[in-house]
């Protein structure tokens, strides 16, 4: 009894040190031109639930969602990634859609990971922009992921999902993801632009070495109460 009692309690007290690592989905962690339901928005919704753009050249900073239906009709080029279940194009709901102004971009949205450990986060994704991906920003750090090169705009960068992995950079509670795109000037009818992202994450389940740690004293110090008392009883 005294050698299972010791051996429960160091047991426990390992775990309260080491904890467990169950991987858990970021349920927070939202692609973009969805709703609460991960459902993609209507076409030509004005505003995004998750995102926003903290960061325009000029004109409107008011997100817009677009479909293939919206690209018919001339608010973006016909050659972007077409719809699908998943995400939907954001761009800023400027007048007509034909011209943006040429700059920069800050597309942001954000995630929690209170109840997960931020050490063993990571989001894997796909990207597509109109002109160019200058950075992803985890937490206003970059990460160094590019997509395409400014004065150089190519169909490349908006006609396909381009992959990206984010392994570093997290942080307890609220994270803020920044995808800073780019507008180039180009010839021809028009200069839109526009970005469109999915992705998921993962990160182990944070685990309580506090109520661990009490139930480890806790068992250690029954082990203490019976061992003197099984002294008493030998003595008597």
């Amino acid at each position: 009894m005294k050698s299972g009692l010791v051996a429960l309690a160091f047991g426990l007290a390992l775990v309260s040190i080491f904890g467990t690592a169950e991987a858990a989905p970021i349920m927070s962690l939202f692609n973009s031109g969805v709703n609460a339901s991960a459902q993609p928005l209507p076409n030509a919704t004005i505003g995004d639930p998750h995102y926003k753009l903290v960061s325009v050249p000029s004109g409107s900073s008011v997100l817009r969602i677009i479909t293939s239906a919206q690209c018919s009709i001339g608010f973006c080029s016909s050659a972007y990634v077409g719809d699908d279940s998943l995400s939907t194009w954001i761009r800023p709901n400027n007048p007509g859609g034909l011209y943006d102004p040429t700059g920069y971009y800050d597309y942001q949205t954000t995630f929690s990971l209170t109840g997960l450990n931020p050490a063993t986060a990571q989001i894997s994704g796909q990207w597509a922009v109109d002109n160019e991906g200058v950075d992803i920003l985890i937490n206003g750090v970059s990460t160094g992921i590019t997509l395409g090169a400014i004065g150089s705009p190519s169909n490349s960068t908006f006609d396909s999902f381009h992959s990206f992995l984010i392994t570093s950079g997290f942080t307890s509670g609220i994270n803020t993801l920044d995808f800073i795109t780019y507008n180039d000037v180009t010839n021809g009818c028009c200069n839109p632009t526009a970005l469109r992202v999915g992705m998921t994450g993962t990160a182990s389940v944070a685990s309580e070495p506090a109520s661990f740690g009490v139930l480890a004293v806790g068992l250690i110090g029954l082990y203490i109460t019976r061992v003197r008392r099984h002294g008493m009883s030998s003595s008597a």
